[in-house]
């Protein structure tokens, strides 16, 4: 596979398009509702036409991403009940709700453990539990990128700080002169190696702000399966708990 750079319109976001080489006589072009663009085209075009192929269609691209924003179907919220499931780390938990003197979460295992000085007021349930979640999510976050931090400090780049919250399109998003990286509040459902990819991929940015080749050749050589990474993070995990 390969991946061209797009820049859209009306937004002026950078996007990248991937473009799958097969044995077919005309092109196609696909925007998902999952903001994924895919271009399959016949494997003796070359990547010239395919990128004037994509600018041509990229006011078009640019309102479907639109569309499939503003006409997204939200999950049902989160209930957090005594039996009920919830995925973390690419795993199945279980909460344990029962009533107490103060409000207190702790994971063992694949048991969350949740004690509510209400045990049957859901919104303060869930209130509980998201704060709760947002600090996990922070936590983990924090000490990937200083796993991660070493391929770029060579470089002299300032270790990012970081910060965690509801996104819809993207896992993660970083901001070079503000030297921060944000992270989906939903992506600590991942598996790690998902979450490696994630933190992985917004440390580059640092390097190579945008999806060019320099970008992706460099990712590789740190990670060469990313891309099975970020395929397992796309069909496995949702933004919605």
């Amino acid at each position: 596979m390969e991946y061209i750079d797009i820049t859209l319109p009306l937004s002026g976001s950078i996007v990248p398009v991937t473009v799958i080489r097969k044995n077919m006589k005309t092109c196609r072009l696909k925007v998902y509702p999952d903001q994924k663009i895919v271009l399959s085209m016949p494997k003796n075009v070359s990547t010239e036409w395919a990128e004037n192929f994509i600018n041509k269609h990229a006011m078009w691209m640019d309102k479907k991403l639109e569309e499939f924003k503003k006409t997204a179907k939200y999950e049902p919220a989160l209930e957090v009940k005594d039996g009920a499931s919830v995925k973390m780390l690419g795993e199945d938990m279980i909460f344990s709700v029962s009533e107490g003197s103060k409000n207190r979460i702790h994971r063992d295992n694949n048991i969350i453990y949740i004690k509510c000085t209400d045990a049957n007021a859901q919104d303060k349930l869930v209130g509980q539990f998201d704060k709760w979640w947002r600090n996990q999510a922070f936590e983990i976050f924090d000490q990937r990128v200083d796993h991660w931090y070493h391929i770029i400090e060579q470089y002299g780049i300032p270790r990012p700080c970081i910060s965690v919250r509801r996104m819809r399109t993207m896992w993660g998003s970083c901001s070079v002169g503000k030297n921060k990286v944000t992270f989906n509040f939903y992506l600590l459902k991942a598996k790690m190696a998902c979450i490696d990819y994630v933190v992985l991929h917004e440390l580059v940015h640092f390097i190579h702000p945008n999806h060019s080749r320099q970008f992706y050749d460099f990712l590789s050589v740190y990670m060469p399966d990313w891309k099975v990474r970020k395929t397992a993070l796309d069909n496995e995990v949702s933004c919605a708990l």
